[in-house]
């Protein structure tokens, strides 16, 4: 008994110390349900995805406004080297080929470059000119297939002349810099730049953007040129110009707007194609149920056969029938009553022998105990 009693506490405290654990665990759990639940998942996820998608815009937005720089903003200096033809022609003539950099409806100052030698040739020839030509790149003809003759976009002709100095300024300047002669590190030149064209500007259209430039050098004396060069200068305005001059501030503002966009369109893209998928599936489900109605057909009512609805119809019925069975089973029991009763009337030893049997059957005692209800009945009424 002891055994069993002790085994019985275990298991008693055993329920207790897990139910106390449980209602702890409840207690604990029950702030973290709505950290954890659905709804609170999903809006995990969303934020998530909207950190991801702002990180990545972030990249997208910068590759964009580069992507923009590069296509706004054309270069800015274009040097072309003119390589000069002496003796072939009257005067030296030289072509460089300008490639896709020129851009149209943008302004450019074009210069020529030259250097020349300090020699007395040079220095006699005085004034001399110089004849700039911008050529449109050469097209071919559809109906013969030749190629056609550069067309003249721009023509320029401008005065240059070398730096005077008295002979005892060039004695001295040639002083000072011995050392750097003697060196190679300096020679005894000038660079000339001669401004050829401002603010020239070129149509739209491929034929209409130069392809070559020409420079021919007019003199009356031959001269002698180290090099010669042809510099465009876009001369900015507007947009170009800020974007130019204040990069780091372009960039910044720039790619601020081109973020904002990016993710105000992906906000709306986010809120308008949940409600468009689900407007379609509510269609789609519509378009099957009504298919499928179409195909079942019509639907027809299940007909009850005439004898089930007889009986449904006849069941009612049964209520009074019960009714009288049972007014007729009471009226014989009174009548077998009134029939006792006087059968005790007219023989009271039955009623005497019934009540002094003390010691008969159960089913004797059960007659006279009835005979004797009978009769207090009779009496009573």
């Amino acid at each position: 008994m002891d055994r069993g009693k002790s085994y019985a506490e275990e298991l008693d405290y055993e329920e207790d110390h897990s139910s106390f654990i449980s209602r702890i665990m409840s207690a604990l759990l029950t702030p973290l349900s709505a950290v954890v639940s659905k709804n609170a998942v999903t809006a995990y996820l969303g934020t998530f995805l909207f950190f991801v998608t702002a990180i990545c815009m972030i990249f997208v937005s910068v590759f964009a406004y580069g992507l923009f720089y590069y296509n706004v903003i054309p270069h800015v200096g274009l040097e072309r080297i003119v390589h000069l033809q002496f003796g072939s022609e009257a005067h030296p003539w030289g072509i460089a080929t300008l490639d896709s950099s020129l851009v149209s409806f943008q302004p450019y100052d074009v210069h020529v470059e030259l250097e020349l030698p300090q020699t007395p040739s040079n220095l006699a020839a005085g004034n001399f000119m110089l004849d700039l030509s911008l050529l449109s790149q050469p097209s071919t003809s559809a109906s013969t297939g030749e190629n056609s003759s550069p067309q003249t976009i721009s023509h320029s002709r401008r005065p240059a002349i070398l730096s005077y100095a008295s002979p005892l300024i060039d004695i001295s300047r040639k002083v000072t810099f011995m050392p750097l002669y003697i060196l190679g590190w300096q020679r005894e030149a000038e660079r000339l730049v001669v401004r050829m064209m401002e603010r020239v500007e070129f149509t739209r259209g491929a034929l209409n953007i130069p392809g070559s430039a020409r420079l021919e050098l007019h003199s009356q004396v031959e001269m002698q040129v180290y090099a010669a060069k042809v510099i465009f200068r876009a001369h900015l305005t507007g947009l170009r110009w800020i974007m130019y001059r204040w990069r780091i501030t372009s960039f910044f503002v720039f790619t601020s707007m081109f973020w904002a966009v990016s993710m105000f369109s992906f906000s709306l893209s986010w809120i308008i194609l949940p409600c468009f998928f689900a407007s379609s599936r509510t269609k789609k489900q519509k378009g099957e149920v009504k298919a499928e109605d179409e195909r079942e057909g019509p639907r027809t009512i299940k007909q009850e056969p005439v004898e089930q609805l007889g009986f449904q119809e006849a069941e009612p019925s049964a209520e009074p029938s019960i009714r009288e069975s049972n007014i007729k089973q009471e009226a014989d029991t009174e009548e077998e009553d009134e029939a006792d009763s006087d059968e005790l009337l007219h023989d009271p030893g039955l009623l005497h022998s019934s009540g002094t049997s003390g010691s008969g059957t159960g089913i004797e005692n059960d007659e006279a105990a009835g005979l004797q209800q009978r009769r207090g009945h009779l009496f009573e009424s």
